[in-house]
């Protein structure tokens, strides 16, 4: 039988576990919700967000706290590049998204997570982990881990900003018009390639940040196998929040980080995990659109 401290401590666990999944998620959630592209090789870029980490505190020293910004940069700039590379030529001109462009960017998606996961195996064959340390507070059962904690502020605080910069700037309003009806916002002067372009490359640029502050929680180290587990979990976040709900990204992360923090403590842990990800199942037959309305 597991005590109340036990319990309390492994939902505090789940909780610091979430923000942090609910980030690398939003980068996912971003790019889905505006140009409904479903980025197969997400996890790839999660996994290129934590080696920039890596050689950042292998060669300048830098923690993942201040590694995350630089890696947010790279992010833009790849985001901006994968757009006009790979989606720009399938979406140009086009008021709604066909089953076509879907297959087109699926598969172009699919090539590039391949290309990238190969190239990780052939240039970064070993398993390698950030040099970071930080003190545990201690509250009776509860060792709160201060890197833990300081990551879930930051994985929030960048789900805030975002929400911040779509609800407060013009740029931002313009991406969500886009996002609703592309024909309506061209007619009310919105660049589509634009928009399309920025929000593409800020859903790199949170999915490399994430990427770097998970560097935190992987104590088994980082390999180019790496999306190929956090892009499912990605998947299921955002499903279970909702494609383009800003906010649904946390919900969807705590309550998956939750899921695999607490039900160990009850059952064995390989069923805990398949436990956890059936949840996806009734949300879809009941909500949809995701947890948050």
């Amino acid at each position: 039988m597991v005590d109340a401290g036990t319990l309390a401590a492994f939902l505090v666990y789940g909780v610091l576990l979430g923000c942090v999944l609910a980030a690398i998620a939003h980068g996912l959630n971003l790019i889905w919700g505006v140009t409904k592209v479903v980025n197969i090789a997400h996890g790839e870029f999660v996994m290129l967000g934590a080696y920039g980490a890596y050689f950042l505190n292998l060669y300048w020293g830098l923690d993942p706290l201040v590694a995350a910004p630089i890696d947010a940069l790279l992010g833009l700039a790849i985001g901006i590049g994968f757009y006009f590379g790979f989606l720009h030529r399938e979406l140009r001109g086009k008021e709604q998204v066909t089953l076509q462009t879907e297959l087109v960017t699926l598969v172009a998606t699919f090539g590039l997570s391949l290309v990238l996961v190969n190239l990780g195996v052939a240039v970064l064959a070993h398993p390698v982990a950030v040099r970071y340390s930080t003190p545990t507070l201690v509250f009776g059962p509860i060792d709160l881990p201060l890197g833990g904690t300081y990551v879930a502020v930051a994985s929030v605080a960048i789900i805030a900003a975002t929400h911040v910069f779509l609800t407060r700037t013009y740029l931002g309003r313009a991406i969500r018009a886009y996002s609703q009806d592309i024909a309506a916002a061209k007619l009310m002067g919105v660049d589509p390639t634009k928009v399309a372009a920025v929000a593409t490359g800020l859903g790199f640029a949170t999915t490399m940040a994430g990427g770097a502050l998970l560097t935190v929680w992987l104590h088994v180290g980082i390999d180019p196998y790496l999306g190929q587990i956090y892009a499912p979990i990605s998947f299921v976040i955002v499903a279970l929040g909702g494609a383009g709900k800003m906010w649904g990204s946390l919900v969807g992360g705590l309550t998956l980080g939750i899921l695999l923090d607490v039900l160990p403590a009850f059952i064995p842990s390989d069923f805990a995990y398949a436990i956890a990800f059936l949840v996806i199942i009734p949300v879809l037959v009941f909500t949809p659109e995701g947890i948050l309305r």
